[in-house]
């Protein structure tokens, strides 16, 4: 027999007039510029590391409930992006003060973005890039949700300081971590594994990788660390380049022709990742979007039921947006074109410039499917583990688990209550 079940909760639930609105010099790159080389030395040195967090920690992964998304002006992504966030999620700018979110909030009113979806964080930045420098979110202690911190690998001081006003604004824990490290090249699928590329330890030399992997541990409760050589072997070495978790059990690799001069690497990380039990029990299923002019389909944001994909103009675009749509039913899957001054790379595109708002009053169910053909049983148990960070009590009769047996599509679900 097939069962296919599904878990259900219904819930009651400044700076001066001077402000310069430009870059203050020559807008910088995704790259170390040569200057910045000259800095390498000064990453991380005045990194204040704090005590890891308290209790159980679980990473939280891109594709839990969101509150919103971080982002930077001067903007490097598309204003219809912004415009389309803001329909249904909280848009928060880092801006350097009052005149520069009086010019936002005016570009924002012109482009029809709702502004009742939009709030500001004051904060100095050197780049657009939040998802590099931006705030790693976490579980724990009593079920709270705390912020990690971690030395930017680049030596950009203002951008290394954004994370720690982020936890004050929203009033979370901050915690500090010295591993330098960059979000473009961190994913987690939210069960304690996450996957990176050796940047992780090669920019870590005073830390063995065991070192390394303690503290991932200890700050994120990451106990699997996938660290892979970089298949793309570009300058960039990052994992958002290349791949990407679309769910717990679900992991998006690009392909690309067998002339290109990666793809023995390519297609041997592709196969690391099927070779790997996925928390859920079941093998990884691993979905590959066409990649022949190094497209940067991977560089994907994930935000709530919404999905959205770079896409260049190119013959490839359809084709990349219909595996997301195989990949991620019932998701919203949208292409986004570039913002003509910021245009996309294969190594730095919409996901390196967005960064996701976990929910501070999220509910979360985490709970572990059973997939394909179950065995034959007079009886199965079924448990989920549900969490209102809000602090509202669970509403015992809300919590119904909905399945059907040998389904076609359009067998009707069957109803029950769960029992706590």
């Amino acid at each position: 027999k097939q069962l296919t079940i599904l878990v259900c909760v219904l819930l009651s639930l400044s700076l001066s007039a001077q402000e310069n609105n430009k870059y203050p010099k020559p807008r910088l790159t995704h790259q170390m510029s040569a200057e910045e080389a000259l800095n390498k030395h000064l990453i991380g040195k005045s990194f204040v590391e704090t005590a890891p967090p308290t209790g159980t920690i679980t990473s939280l992964g891109e594709f839990e409930r969101a509150k919103g998304v971080l982002v930077a002006y001067p903007f490097g992504i598309p204003m219809t992006l912004i415009r389309e966030m803001a329909r249904d999620a909280i848009v928060t700018t880092l801006v350097s003060g009052a005149s520069q979110e009086t010019n936002v909030r005016s570009q924002y009113t012109q482009a029809g973005v709702n502004l009742d979806n939009c709030n500001f964080i004051y904060a100095q930045t050197d780049s657009y890039w939040t998802r590099d420098f931006g705030p790693w979110y976490i579980i724990y202690g009593d079920n709270q949700i705390g912020i990690v911190d971690f030395p930017y690998n680049r030596p950009r001081p203002n951008d290394d300081e954004v994370p720690k006003k982020v936890a004050a604004e929203l009033g979370l824990e901050w915690f500090g971590m010295n591993v330098i490290h960059t979000g473009g090249n961190y994913m987690t699928n939210s069960y304690g594994e996450a996957a990176s590329t050796t940047i992780a330890y090669t920019e870590n030399p005073t830390q063995t990788p065991a070192e390394v992997d303690q503290k991932m541990h200890d700050y994120l409760g990451i106990n699997d660390y996938h660290v892979l050589e970089d298949p793309n072997n570009t300058y960039i070495d990052h994992i958002d380049c290349w791949g990407k978790y679309l769910a717990t059990n679900k992991v998006l690799i690009r392909s690309v022709p067998s002339t290109h001069p990666q793809y023995d690497e390519i297609e041997a990380t592709a196969a690391y990742f099927a070779s790997l039990t996925s928390p859920w029990n079941t093998p990884y299923e691993v979905y590959r979007v066409n990649t022949p002019d190094n497209q940067p389909y991977t560089n994907s944001f994930i935000l709530n039921d919404k999905v959205f994909v770079p896409i260049t103009g190119s013959a490839y675009d359809q084709a990349a947006l219909e595996v997301y749509r195989q990949a991620m039913p019932g998701y919203k899957i949208f292409g986004i074109t570039q913002l003509p001054a910021a245009p996309w790379e294969s190594t730095d595109a919409l996901h390196c410039r967005t960064h996701e708002m976990a929910d501070p009053g999220m509910l979360r169910i985490k709970h572990i499917p059973l997939l394909g053909n179950a065995p034959t049983a007079d009886n199965y148990n079924f448990t989920a583990e549900i969490t209102a960070f809000s602090g509202s009590a669970i509403i015992a009769d809300s919590v119904i688990l909905y399945y059907r047996v040998n389904p076609n599509p359009y067998t009707p679900f069957t109803a029950i209550n769960m029992t706590n």
